[in-house]
């Protein structure tokens, strides 16, 4: 199974067995998720060791499996087909759930108001 990770401007991919790979990325998302605290921190962990450890094959594959770990529960299960995590899709609707909603709601006026 080929896991792709699309960073926008990085571009990442390995190569693994699926068996056994659901449970070993959620583990690794949740041991990042109890260090970082939230889903946007840990997702932006996993972005930096990539981005930090270009050179090092396991560090990329443990971010990776990370990643895949946090789109098997909060996006989408994974199952045993190659899969491409394109980040600039995915994490606008992870910031912004609502998406175009407040352009049409009452309080469109005061939405950016500080």
């Amino acid at each position: 199974m080929k896991i792709s990770v699309d960073g926008g401007s990085f571009r990442v991919a390995i190569e693994t067995e699926f068996a056994g790979l659901v449970e070993e990325s959620v583990a690794i998302f949740n041991e990042t998720f109890e260090q970082a605290q939230t889903n946007d921190k840990t997702i932006l962990r996993l972005l930096q060791i990539i981005l930090e450890h270009r050179d090092s094959d396991d560090a990329i594959g443990y971010a990776v499996l990370g990643l895949l770990g946090w789109y098997h529960i909060n996006i989408n299960p994974v199952d045993d087909q190659d899969i491409e995590l394109n980040l600039p899709k995915i994490l606008p609707h992870l910031i912004n759930p609502a998406g175009d909603l407040t352009a049409t709601s009452a309080s469109e006026g005061s939405t950016f108001l500080h």
